[in-house]
């Protein structure tokens, strides 16, 4: 009885992802580069974006954007080498090119979520770092920090949901 409302659950899952228009070139095109035309709004789109980061570039930070009307959602990893990862998901709006998310991620077995604000700019995608608020220790995104960490668009098929080309 468990196997059947699993594989009940999982049909049904399976279709709702096959809603929609999809245009999956994953790269920044120019809807992207102008925010006022970012989506028609009978459409939905998946954008994906790598950031390196390291002495030898072996940090990724991977974001996979699924924009339909106003709504986002998709899949955020940072995955540093030979460190601990987070992996997870993000969920909120997009206004004007700047998308607001809650990052809902586990690291360590642990979840976790923060708000995450990224915006497109030029046909990258970039985000406001964290900073440590010094009275819980918590990373927070600051609403007066500026749009400083590129991304670059890298095809989303390359970078199939392990969270960066190459990733295992």
């Amino acid at each position: 009885m468990r196997l059947l409302r699993w594989l009940c659950i999982g049909f049904i899952a399976f279709g709702a992802c096959q809603g929609g228009i999809r245009n999956e070139k994953g790269t920044a095109s120019d809807t992207l580069q102008h925010p006022d035309t970012l989506l028609p709004t009978d459409r939905e789109q998946k954008y994906c974006f790598l950031r390196t980061e390291g002495t030898q570039q072996q940090d990724s930070l991977y974001i996979q954007l699924v924009v339909r009307d106003e709504t986002v959602s998709g899949v955020y990893n940072v995955i540093p080498h030979e460190k601990d990862a987070r992996r997870g998901t993000v969920m909120g709006k997009v206004d004007n090119g700047v998308f607001d998310l809650v990052w809902t991620f586990t690291q360590e077995g642990t979840q976790d979520t923060l708000r995450v604000v990224f915006a497109l700019r030029d046909g990258q995608l970039l985000q406001k770092p964290l900073s440590v608020d010094t009275l819980t220790g918590r990373q927070i995104t600051l609403d007066t920090a500026p749009f400083s960490e590129a991304y670059e668009p890298v095809d989303c098929v390359a970078t199939p949901g392990a969270g960066y080309a190459g990733s295992r």
